[in-house]
């Protein structure tokens, strides 16, 4: 039995051992240090990646983004300061910490000389998802460097290398920290960057623990006071750079269960007979739920108990916004879902609620007012065409004035006239002219052939009206001024005789 439990075993650590198929030290070696160093090849490369994966990220192309990752050199430098760490070959790590900040800048300054130049200047989801790194990001680091590591550890190379950094992806990044400074938005460049310190520093963390586990050749020994110091502060790093993500972790946690009982709050309180939800819109930031229904109506005493409910479900702070549409007859769901499947169809982009109720509710209405509205228009039409025939009176009647002194004032109108069904309806434009006295038919006809031409008008009449039939009280007051005189010269011509006599 124990030979039994025996063979288990082995066969067990023999499926999880990292030492069956390790290369040889001197092949680790060669492979770590060599990937490490920046030849002129490399550089070019990391230029050509960032560019790619600046491209991807304006673009917002997963695709793009991933075909960067695969070809970007950054991993072989955060390998070899691991490394260099694990042999106590610290002159190692140093000059690959060096290389790789050397690497970070030109990748930084060519996506900020992409971005710069970019006429695309929206954030994509892609570049917003790089801002914001939370502990699954430590996570995700932690795993796809232990996986890394042991791929190049061993002797047969696999597709491990690159399936690593994708997960890890280190090259967006540094991408959407350029974008930050082209943007002059410091909280997207200070966010992407302590993702890339996230996702380097947990793959070199867990690189340092495989090769200390495979107990690679020591390049030197240290003592073991050196030793401790050396794991202390890389403990305390480890611990500080966490902090924030597990800050970060726990505010998208809170979010999502608000978020979670929000929509639990909308589900299980929001069931009203013959009223549905059509829209709802969670606010996290200013705590406001505004939802829009459409049916009977929800009255005030519901409405204060639904605002109630929320601390039910732990949504203290909240603000409830509740837009009604009444429909006196209620509506069930799949009329609902009618509506909104019908004008989706017709525009493409759901329409307002109210807009839904009233297009259909008032069809009829609606062509009415369009109806109204096209008459409307034509009488505006009809409005300014008058308006810019209309005579100007002042300079006729002056025009008039001109030609005959017997003239005093005009009027001018348009008028219809109907005489016989055989003619019909006939437009005339009548012009009357005051006068002191009579104008003879000869002057009258000359003045009527003027005012066509004038007017622009074939069917002018012109009638003539003694002024004092509008104006009694100018012939009065000309009698009075005409006795006046007579009475004057009376009595200076009785003065004259009386003067002769004498």
């Amino acid at each position: 039995m124990s030979g039994k439990g025996s063979r288990a075993g082995s066969i067990f650590r023999s499926m999880f051992t990292l030492r069956t198929d390790m290369a040889s030290y001197e092949e680790i070696d060669n492979t770590i240090v060599s990937g490490s160093k920046l030849y002129g090849t490399n550089a070019c490369i990391l230029i050509l990646a960032i560019l790619v994966a600046s491209i991807g990220l304006n673009m917002n192309s997963t695709a793009v983004i991933i075909g960067a990752m695969l070809i970007s050199p950054l991993m072989g430098g955060i390998i070899a300061i691991a490394y260099g760490i694990a042999t106590n070959d610290l002159g190692l790590a140093k000059w690959s910490a060096f290389r790789l900040t050397i690497q970070v800048v030109i990748s930084v300054i060519t996506s900020f000389v992409y971005f710069s130049l970019s006429p695309i200047t929206t954030a994509s989801s892609e570049l917003l998802a790089r801002t914001s790194p939370t502990v699954w990001d430590v996570l995700i680091a932690t795993c796809g460097g232990f996986a890394g590591i042991i791929g190049q550890t061993r002797k047969e190379k696999s597709n491990v290398i690159p399936g690593v950094a994708i997960a890890t992806a280190l090259m967006p990044p540094l991408c959407t920290a350029g974008y930050g400074l082209a943007r002059r938005n410091w909280q997207y460049f200070s966010g992407a960057i302590y993702l890339f310190f996230i996702n380097g520093f947990f793959i070199c963390l867990t690189a340092i623990i495989v090769l200390k586990y495979l107990r690679v050749p020591q390049y030197r020994e240290l003592d073991r006071k050196s030793l401790s110091r050396i794991h202390r502060n890389i403990g305390i790093i480890a611990v500080i750079t966490m902090i924030p993500s597990i800050v970060f972790a726990y505010d998208t946690v809170s979010r999502s269960i608000q978020n979670s009982n929000a929509e639990s709050y909308i589900k299980n309180e929001f069931s009203f007979s013959g009223t549905q939800v059509v829209s709802k819109n969670i606010d996290l930031d200013e705590k406001v739920i505004e939802i829009s229904v459409i049916g009977t109506e929800i009255t005030a005493e519901e409405e204060m108990e639904l605002e109630d409910k929320l601390m039910d479900y732990d949504l203290d702070g909240y603000t409830l916004k509740l837009t009604q549409t009444t429909v006196k007859s209620g509506m069930t769901a799949e009329e609902v879902k009618e509506l909104l499947a019908e004008y989706d169809n017709k525009d493409g982009d759901k329409p307002d609620l109210e807009g839904v109720v009233l297009a259909k509710e008032n069809e009829e209405l609606s062509s009415e007012l369009e109806r109204l509205r096209e008459e409307n228009e034509e009488l505006s039409s009809q409005i300014e065409a008058a308006q810019e025939e209309t005579v100007d009176l002042v300079s006729l009647t002056e025009q008039l004035k001109a030609l005959d002194d017997r003239i005093e004032g005009a009027s001018v109108s348009d008028t219809r006239i109907y005489v016989s069904e055989e003619r019909g309806e006939e437009e005339v434009m009548i012009v009357t002219v005051l006068v002191n006295k009579t104008i003879d038919d000869a002057k009258t006809e000359t003045l009527s052939e003027w005012l066509r031409v004038y007017l622009g008008k074939d069917n002018v009449v012109l009638f003539q009206q003694r002024i004092n039939d509008y104006f009694p009280e100018e012939e009065k007051a000309e009698e009075s001024s005409g006795a006046d005189e007579s009475s004057e010269a009376e009595e200076s011509s009785r003065t004259e005789k009386k003067k002769d006599k004498d």
